[in-house]
């Protein structure tokens, strides 16, 4: 059963769904202290902010209390401070009110060219949140400018510039659906993710300031080949497994520069920058396969009738299994003297027309059978594994639709019907469905002539691909 923590009229069950969850994950991050005061990592003020973005209605002044409240609530309980967690956790507070002010307005992300825009903002937000967040914090633990407020200053921001531009884009540029595994599981998806693996393996054994860049040409695999959410994934893993291997010493990037920063801080500024790319790449990609399923929609499917057009009919076929000896059958339908139509009411009426007929058609056929429009007014329903009977019975209850059914056009009621023409036929010498239906096809346009020709509102016998039609002078 799925658990709702948030809801938009219930302000007293989300204020205490945050307080829960700050205070859990401010427990998590004090349990992450290295030597000094500051943790390793802090991530409640990342996923804070894109809890936020993510839920609007939690914006407001009652909520962020709420987890500045079990802020203090952690660090007077499980660190024994008093006035230090007032004061050092305002910072964070700062963090998230700034964060979701320059977030909240672009997300949750649309796609295409605005996906890449809105994942670009991330990184200016959590600059600017990361500044004044390590500015408070620096000041309420050094209130004296010198080189510790510096140093402090410095720990502050790369700590939440690199954990926000790590945490943030997995938590904001996620779709709702998820991936399903098995796609993960494949060689074509694991192969860029063990690349990323043994890059961060070389660049413990060779080390030097250099090998916190060694997993980048992977991760941009990563972001080609993989969904966005787990490039997004995989690059939080890999730049939290660098500052690990930095803090021990596993990782050993060498070189001072004139600031006096430790080997950490550097580490984190240098994996916050590396994430940037793979999301850059990643939302790139994932607007050009959206740009492409939009383009195959548009050739797949007839924009009038929302039916299948001819290319996306025989795209669909690709999906059929085949099997030697399978039945396959056409339908063909034309609608009787349509010129006439669009003569005496006008094109407009004749897309209602076609419209109506597609509508009628689906209600017949449902799932039993894929419907297009094949051109014009003229429409194919292709079936598998049906009889001759089955195909004549279906042509003909789609024929007595139109035919009892009067349309509405301009204040006044229509008859309109239909033709048809059927083919039958079992798969024999060719190796796919397009080859067969191709064939069948052109039988059902000969049974569709003999319906035509011998009066128009009808529907032929069933022909098969053997059969013959003479010409008619």
């Amino acid at each position: 059963m799925r658990v709702k923590l948030f809801a938009e009229h219930q302000p007293g069950k989300n204020a205490v769904s945050l307080f829960i969850i700050t205070a859990l994950f401010c427990f998590i991050g004090s349990h992450l202290r290295v030597p000094q005061d500051l943790s390793l990592f802090w991530p409640v003020n990342a996923l804070l902010a894109g809890i936020i973005v993510r839920h609007p209605f939690l914006h407001t002044a009652r909520n962020y209390l709420a987890c500045y409240g079990a802020m203090i609530f952690n660090d007077t309980v499980f660190s024994g401070w008093a006035l230090p967690a007032v004061t050092l956790n305002f910072a964070n507070i700062l963090f998230v009110v700034i964060a979701v002010a320059m977030l909240a307005k672009h997300f949750p992300l649309r796609g295409g060219s605005a996906r890449v825009t809105s994942a670009l903002r991330i990184f200016p937000a959590c600059l600017l949140a990361s500044a004044v967040c390590a500015t408070w914090g620096a000041l309420a633990q050094h209130a004296s400018f010198n080189q510790q407020l510096l140093i402090a200053w410095s720990d502050w921001l790369s700590e939440q510039f690199s954990t926000g531009v790590m945490l943030l884009p997995f938590l904001l540029t996620r779709p709702w659906r998820t991936e399903p595994l098995r796609n993960l599981l494949r060689p074509a998806s694991l192969l860029p993710i063990l690349a990323v693996i043994g890059s961060l393996a070389l660049g413990a054994i060779i080390g030097g300031a250099g090998s916190l860049t060694f997993p980048v040409p992977a991760l941009i695999w990563c972001a080609i080949v993989l969904p966005i959410p787990a490039t997004s994934l995989v690059v939080l893993i890999t730049g939290i497994s660098e500052i690990i291997l930095v803090a021990h010493g596993v990782m050993s990037i060498q070189g001072n520069g004139i600031l006096p920063i430790s080997h950490l801080t550097s580490a984190r500024l240098g994996a916050a920058t590396i994430a940037v790319s793979p999301l850059i790449v990643a939302v790139s990609m994932d607007a050009i396969r959206q740009l492409n399923q939009r383009l195959a929609l548009r050739a797949n499917y007839d924009f009038l009738t929302q039916l299948l057009s001819r290319s996306g009919l025989y795209e669909s076929l690709k999906l059929e299994s085949w099997r030697l000896g399978r039945e396959a059958g056409v339908v063909l339908l034309d609608v009787d003297y349509f010129k006439t139509i669009n003569d005496n009411f006008g094109h407009d009426a004749g897309d209602v027309v076609l419209e109506e007929i597609a509508r009628r058609i689906k209600r017949v056929v449902g799932n039993r059978g894929s419907v297009c429009r094949f051109g014009g007014e003229e429409f194919a329903i292709v079936m598998f594994d049906h009889s001759p009977a089955q195909l004549y019975q279906l042509a003909e209850a789609v024929r007595q639709t139109m035919a009892k059914e009067k349309f509405w056009l301009q204040g006044s009621t229509v008859t309109i019907t239909v033709s048809a023409g059927i083919a039958h036929d079992c798969a024999g010498e060719e190796k796919e469905w397009s080859e067969v239906i191709n064939r069948l096809v052109s039988t059902a346009d000969k049974s569709l002539y003999l319906s035509k020709r011998n009066g128009r509102n009808q529907t032929s016998p069933v022909m098969t691909t053997h059969d013959r039609v003479g010409k008619v002078a």
